[in-house]
């Protein structure tokens, strides 16, 4: 992702400026939402190589030549190059953010933005299980500089190892290259197989952790290596002088020009066919960073000579984007991000105008910032002036981005001044539901963290194998009447509530829930969110058989949205269902409540005037449940439904705030504050069950 060199420096290459375009191209095509290339973000992929390719390249040729890494130097390249551009662009995001952003949405930015500057984006947003691939989802404006921070990570320790190789080197008289290239080896290879194992158990740590992209860098680094051996060009017979075969120089000619457009075909097509839904980077990621290493192999007499890839990519005009690059990466998501909040969803061809846009202030970063620093003699010649202009840069992002945070959590304080006040014994009388604004309740600083207790192991974390449900997940005295709490996180956000319930009925209740997991029987391939769904479904389903007098099935409906999973809606129902009724376990199901799909509490946080600002429509948010027509129609036997949705939502459009009750935590899931008003008609509902009645 580093901004490229000089095009006056030995050894430029202006192939690899235009295939930073490329790369460029492809992610600003993919955050554009243009048809077509739904695998856009392998472009990242193509940056990573090309970075390993061009800075491990240069430690390498230091090992070779002088024995040793210039530490302070190449941090001092890293320092100039990389820092002032992204802190710029930093400063400028954490100001339009406070302008723009509801409160709650623009102090979460202003953390992102501290995170970012410091070089670990990407470790904050593991930290918060952030979807790369479902961004659109209210994602944070400097999201993008998670691939920055892997990069900088990655150039922090990989300089030490190899000084280290060279320290090592000097004491036993070695050279030292043939030790560092094994360590990039084992390297390369231990990231790939860690790559493969959390692409599969953890994607959000997978996508964005240093130990998966790691592999990325080296592969491109074994390729600098090997370019070290050899005289980069050479078409010339191998020695002994056979010229038959791929030795002839005609024929290497040809293989090597075939090799390059083959990279570049497999860079298009990953982008392509990859979409949200490829288990990423995985052995997916290897299409595109074996694509880049193969344009960056070609030989420079093949790689210059018309008809080839190479002298494509370094037109005037492809070259001109590469040089681009750096700085169009690092301003077009903000624009896209902070325009999609002052003007609601875009569509792609407003993006695409957007994008464009974004790309004359990334020129004015280029001419105004990167390139003058860049090539500054009095910077680039003395360390230390490097190290100045790096650490002044990322104390203005710091003092912008925490500047604005205090300001916004003044704001949100005053704001939140006697929400305590609001008791839950009067949300629903007739006064305090004709209340449009003020206070809320929970505090809206809270209103995240006000989920159910015991999250932990209760929601996801009970094993396959367990023949007993940990303690914590188990209320009521022994001997009462035998009730399991089944489902994803929707069915969780109910369990302080039944806690309570199953106390005062004298039920012996049992929380046995994973998030992203519904209970119906759908394949582990409609169910992105988590892992190992169809062994955890099918693991508690025999042993719920085997022991519940009731159970409580609850999901939400958002599984069901893509046409292949509704087609499937009866069947994966059928199936969870049939095994219940085939033990003679009787099912209350809890209809899902409505889903707004947008973070209420940001959304109040700006509209605390006007509650309504923030209302969604029950069409879209509550769509209808075949399950629960068939049910009434009493086509499913041995269920019964429970529906409070109408409670939470009794219009057209639904409330986020009720009588200052705040409804929601996030976009999906009601506050465990608003559960617990609720409590109370749950229990009714439930008791008038047959299933649980009497």
């Amino acid at each position: 992702m580093s901004s490229g060199t000089g095009r006056g420096r030995p050894g430029f290459r202006g192939d690899v400026e235009g295939l930073r375009a490329l790369a460029v191209v492809l992610v600003l095509l993919f955050h554009a939402q243009v048809p077509g290339v739904p695998g856009g973000y392998v472009g990242v992929d193509v940056f990573f190589a090309i970075s390993g390719f061009l800075i491990t390249g240069i430690l390498l040729r230091q090992l070779a030549s002088a024995g040793r890494i210039a530490l302070p130097a190449f941090f001092a390249g890293r320092a100039r190059r990389i820092l002032p551009a992204a802190s710029v662009v930093l400063v400028g995001t954490a100001l339009a953010a406070w302008l723009v952003l509801p409160p709650l949405r623009a102090r979460d930015t202003m953390i992102d933005v501290v995170a970012s500057a410091l070089q670990v984006a990407n470790l904050r947003f593991i930290a918060q299980e952030t979807d790369y691939m479902a961004a659109s989802a209210a994602p944070s404006p400097v999201l993008h500089y998670w691939s920055l921070a892997v990069e900088e990570q990655f150039y922090l320790v990989v300089p030490l190892l190899l000084a280290l190789v060279g320290v090592v080197a000097a004491r036993v008289r070695r050279s030292p290259l043939p030790a560092a290239v094994a360590v990039l080896a084992v390297g390369t290879v231990a990231s790939f197989v860690v790559s493969l194992v959390l692409t599969s158990s953890d994607p959000a740590l997978a996508y964005m952790s240093p130990l998966t992209r790691a592999w990325q860098f080296g592969l491109g680094g074994l390729l600098a290596a090997a370019v070290l051996r050899r005289p980069d060009g050479a078409t010339s017979p191998p020695r002994g002088g056979v010229t038959g075969g791929l030795g002839h120089p005609a024929l290497r000619r040809v293989a090597w020009t075939l090799a390059g457009w083959a990279g570049l075909g497999a860079v298009v097509w990953s982008a392509v066919v990859h979409d949200e839904s490829t288990p990423f980077p995985g052995t997916a990621a290897l299409w595109p960073t074996l694509g880049t290493v193969a344009l960056l192999a070609v030989p420079a007499t093949v790689r210059t000579a018309r008809g080839s890839v190479g002298h494509l990519l370094a037109l005037s005009p492809v070259r001109a984007v590469g040089r681009l690059s750096f700085a169009w990466y690092l301003v077009h998501w903000p624009v896209l991000v902070l325009a999609d909040a002052v003007w609601g969803p875009l569509t792609w061809p407003q993006r695409v105008v957007l994008t464009l846009g974004a790309g004359g202030v990334a020129w004015l970063v280029l001419q105004g910032v990167e390139s003058p620093l860049r090539r500054s003699p009095a910077v680039a010649l003395r360390p230390s002036a490097s190290y100045s202009v790096g650490f002044t840069g990322v104390v203005l992002a710091l003092v912008a981005s925490l500047g604005a945070g205090s300001a916004v959590y003044a704001g949100l304080e005053g704001d939140e001044v006697g929400s305590a006040q609001v008791r839950l014994d009067t949300i629903f009388d007739p006064a305090a539901l004709a209340r449009t604004g003020g206070p809320v309740t929970p505090g809206l600083t809270r209103a995240a963290l006000d989920a159910p207790p015991a999250e932990t192991p209760c929601l996801g974390a009970l094993g396959l194998s367990e023949t007993t449900w940990p303690a914590e997940c188990v209320v009521g005295p022994e001997g009462g009447r035998e009730v399991v709490l089944f489902g994803d996180s929707k069915a969780f956000q109910w369990s302080g509530a039944l806690r309570d319930v199953a106390l005062a009925q004298g039920w012996h209740l049992s929380i046995v829930t994973k998030g992203g997991c519904t209970p119906a029987d759908l394949p582990q391939a409609l169910l992105e969110e988590s892992q190992h769904c169809e062994a955890w479904r099918d693991a508690q389903i025999e042993k719920i058989a085997a022991r519940a007098d009731v159970v409580i099935v609850g999901s939400s409906a958002a599984y069901f949205e893509s046409e292949e999973a509704a087609d499937r809606r009866e069947a994966a129902w059928g199936s969870t269902l049939g095994r219940f009724a085939a033990a003679g376990v009787p099912v209350v199901y809890l209809r899902d409540t409505p889903t707004p799909g947008v973070d209420v509490p940001s959304c109040v946080s700006g509209a605390l005037d006007d509650w309504d600002a923030c209302s969604f429509p029950r069409a879209q948010a509550l769509p209808a449940d075949p399950l629960v027509v068939d049910v009434v129609l009493g086509d499913v036997l041995g269920v019964e439904v429970v529906d409070v949705s109408g409670v939470v939502c009794a219009q057209e459009r639904c409330p986020a705030v009720l009588g200052g009750l705040l409804l929601y935590r996030d976009g999906s899931h009601l506050t465990a504050t608003a559960v617990e008003a609720l409590r109370p008609e749950l229990e009714r509902r439930l008791v008038e069950t047959s299933a649980l009645g009497g």
